[in-house]
């Protein structure tokens, strides 16, 4: 049995890549949330099912230029998504700091909490401020 299923996928691409990750959790989280809002209808089944028909036809796909374009297309979109959301949870976990964004150059500047009202000078452009830690 594992034998002729091993022979079905031969030449296939397999799928086990960051964009169907993503399908799948997207399937998931849309049927979801769509049944929190239709409960039981046929509609919400339907459209919670289309990021796993899209996630089945990549993985069954012998066009493996395709499949690595597209996984990269996607990719050069994520990163700097993920990028955020890893910095943004960086931020929240460093419980010694308070992070502004300066008014002039809107660079991210890191001060120490606990000091009241303090002047906060922006290495970058120079330009002072004055904020509550």
């Amino acid at each position: 049995m594992l034998n002729k299923f091993r022979q079905f996928m031969y030449g296939r691409y397999g799928g086990n890549d960051a964009l169907n990750v993503f399908l799948i959790i997207l399937g998931a989280v849309v049927t979801l949330v769509l049944s929190l809002f239709f409960y039981r209808t046929p509609f919400t089944r339907l459209i919670g099912l289309i990021p796993y028909g899209i996630a089945l036809f990549r993985a069954l796909s012998k066009n493996y230029e395709a499949r690595i374009k597209e996984n990269r297309n996607f990719l050069n979109f994520a990163e700097p998504w993920i990028a955020f959301i890893k910095k943004k949870i960086n931020q929240y976990k460093d419980k010694e700091h308070k992070y502004y964004a300066c008014p002039q150059c809107h660079r991210t500047l890191r001060v120490p909490k606990g000091r009241g009202k303090i002047k906060i000078n922006c290495p970058h452009c120079g330009k002072e401020f004055v904020k509550k830690t």
